[in-house]
């Protein structure tokens, strides 16, 4: 990973922290996260002299292919991780628990958030899958007449 000046065009530092190729990018909140097919995903953090610094990295048992963030139905941040073995995990942020799998024919190669609680996902099949989150039920809750 390099880190660039715009105005000039010249490379000003470079990132060091993936064994393998980095598969994917994604800037929020100041933490900067990064994918590879080392199976791993690391966290990034800027100090005040902006040097970036790993502050916690995810095994991951496959390589991982992507990333994309997003919320859920209830709002609650989601980070979707595809990995060569066909899985989408999503994880919740910033615990980094399981949250759930998308399970695929082929490995799914990019994801895209859409409107009203739909997503989209792109698979190595030729597969352009649309989704939609769903609300969970109330507890406590009932339906019917």
């Amino acid at each position: 990973d390099q880190v660039w000046d715009i105005d000039t065009f010249q490379c000003i530092k470079t990132l060091s922290g993936h064994a393998d190729v980095v598969t994917s990018l994604v800037h929020c909140n100041g933490y900067l996260f990064s994918s590879s097919l080392d199976c791993t995903i690391k966290v990034w953090f800027a100090t005040e002299r902006q040097n970036w610094e790993v502050i916690y990295t995810r095994k991951e048992e496959n390589g991982v292919l992507a990333l994309c963030g997003m919320n859920d139905a209830e709002t609650k941040p989601v980070f979707f991780c595809p990995c060569n073995d066909k899985i989408v995990r999503l994880y919740e942020l910033p615990s980094f628990s399981e949250k759930g799998r998308i399970f695929s024919k082929r490995e799914v190669r990019v994801i895209e958030r859409g409107p009203k609680n739909l997503f989209f996902t792109g698979d190595a099949s030729d597969a352009l899958t649309v989704w939609k989150w769903r609300l969970k039920p109330q507890e406590g809750s009932t339906s019917g007449s």
